[in-house]
């Protein structure tokens, strides 16, 4: 892949070693060849050139259902164009979420359809799949149909696995399910991540599961066991094992902004890792739309069912980070944890992006003095400018 050189200078860049004040970076090849205060990253050549006011590496959405009018479930085009919009909320790397399907066969479907795309998309890296469900519980489904749940089988994980032709990167389980720690097991030996969410279960289920390879709480607080002081559940254990990465949505409507706050100073920034948890109706008006026989209403930053379940989030990435630095009080540095890094270390990427140091992959977000995005690179590529940019 032959891409020209970019240099990006910012009043701050955010790198693993700390920020940078009047930094620059250049990129060449589609990686990251050189990080230092501006002066000190040449410019010369045939080198095209942006400014802003915070560098960071480029958002890693673990846990997105669509984006801008496109559904990642609904077949190979579908998921494209949806990766191809969602750079406009500065998300570089995402995990598509599916597992919805009224048998093993529809769902099946449903993942070769997304498994068809590439990584690359022209937009953001369509990563692999995220399967939410259906191995999830019929008392915590959430938005999810109960009558579509199922329980967890390493057979019906073999079938899904074979249909996505390898693109399955996690799972997510209700421990308290019956066979849910062999399904653990299983998943694990693949080399594929265990999540633990729509669920019921009690602490010790929950520790089992985490002694078992499960590795990240399915978006915290929201569909699952509640804390107790006699009963912690899941919830419990997302805050006391360090073991789990805690997936958090910020979009002002999930999660109570003193919730939000006591699991960041609970498990600090590097045990959680913001996603959106975004509907393909992110960034749609206020009203109602259909979704096959359900009738979705956005209406406030939310989207619910006709009885009033959350379906969903509608808030795009960069509202949920600018969500983070005011609730949570993060400084750049956490917010770049976050955004990205956790979420690269739990999925094993960690060593190729998610870092603005040298041969890193050069995917990083632009971002202006208020933390809405001014561009996204992706390999190296403006895949994103803010209209008043380009």
């Amino acid at each position: 892949m032959n891409v020209e050189p970019i240099v990006i200078r910012a009043d701050r860049v955010v790198t693993p070693s700390g920020v940078i004040t009047g930094g620059a970076v250049r990129m060449e090849g589609g990686q990251i060849a050189a990080v230092n205060r501006a002066a000190w990253v040449p410019v010369e050549g045939a080198v095209a050139v942006l400014e802003g006011a915070a560098l960071l590496p480029g958002f890693i959405d673990l846990h997105v259902h669509g984006y801008g009018g496109h559904d990642f479930g609904g077949g190979a085009h579908e998921a494209r164009e949806a990766a191809r919009r969602i750079v406009e909320s500065g998300v570089t790397t995402c995990y598509a979420g599916l597992g919805a399907g009224g048998s093993l066969v529809a769902i099946a479907a449903v993942v070769a359809g997304a498994a068809a795309v590439d990584e690359d998309t022209g937009g953001a890296r369509l990563a692999g799949i995220f399967m939410e469900g259906p191995f999830i519980s019929a008392a915590k489904h959430g938005a999810w149909n109960p009558e579509h749940v199922r329980p967890p089988s390493i057979a019906d994980m073999r079938v899904l696995v074979a249909a996505a032709r390898g693109r399955i990167r996690r799972f997510n389980v209700a421990p308290e399910l019956p066979g849910a720690i062999a399904f653990i097991h299983a998943a694990r030996a693949e080399g594929i991540a265990v999540s633990l969410g729509h669920s019921d279960a009690t602490y010790e289920q929950a520790v089992a599961a985490i002694e078992a390879g499960a590795t990240i709480t399915n978006h915290t607080f929201n569909a699952m066991s509640a804390f107790d002081h006699r009963r912690p559940g899941l919830t419990g254990a997302t805050f006391a094992r360090d073991e789990l990465l805690a997936e958090l949505i910020l979009d002002g409507v999930h999660v109570h902004a003193a919730a939000a706050l006591a699991l960041f100073r609970a498990r600090g920034a590097g045990g959680i890792a913001l996603i959106t948890d975004g509907l393909h109706l992110t960034g749609a008006a206020d009203g109602v739309h259909g979704r096959g026989e359900v009738a979705l209403t956005v209406r406030d930053g939310a989207c619910r069912l006709p009885d009033g379940t959350l379906a969903g989030s509608v808030s795009p990435f960069d509202r949920d980070l600018r969500n983070a630095a005011r609730i949570l009080g993060a400084d750049l540095a956490q917010l770049a944890a976050i955004s990205s890094a956790n979420a690269a270390r739990a999925m094993g990427i960690g060593g190729r992006t998610a870092a603005i140091a040298p041969g890193f992959d050069a995917d990083l977000v632009l971002l202006d003095s208020t933390l809405h995005v001014l561009a996204t690179i992706v390999g190296g590529r403006v895949v994103y400018r803010r209209p008043a940019m380009a």
